[in-house]
């Protein structure tokens, strides 16, 4: 009774010396951006489109009702910066801003 006593001390002991905690690291895989007022409220960006401009190529991405568009061509971290354009259901500019690289997600206040 004894022994397996200790037995089972030592495979407790065991168990928790190989239980680790594992890090997660949350990222999105491509570019995002959000578009806010100044107050970091979501705009209502309905019809909306957002441009990313790198040297002669520029990347469309629509935005969804709730202030964000997605860019499913362009993966993240960015390398390289762009210039963004934000145009909203009648073609008007609303917003240009300089993003640098390294980033996720671009937060357009405006």
């Amino acid at each position: 009774m004894i022994k397996r006593a200790l037995l089972l001390r030592k495979l407790r002991a065991s168990a928790l010396k190989k239980r680790k905690r594992i890090r997660i690291r949350q990222t999105l895989e491509r570019f995002h951006v959000i578009a806010t007022n100044l107050n970091n409220i979501p705009r209502d960006t309905t019809g909306w489109t957002a441009n990313l401009t790198r040297g002669g190529v520029t990347t469309t991405a629509n935005f969804d009702d709730f202030g964000v568009a997605r860019f499913p061509t362009i993966n993240t971290l960015t390398t390289v910066s762009y210039v963004l354009r934000i145009r909203n259901a009648d073609g008007d500019l609303l917003a240009t801003r300089s993003v640098p690289a390294d980033l996720e997600v671009f937060v357009a206040r405006f």
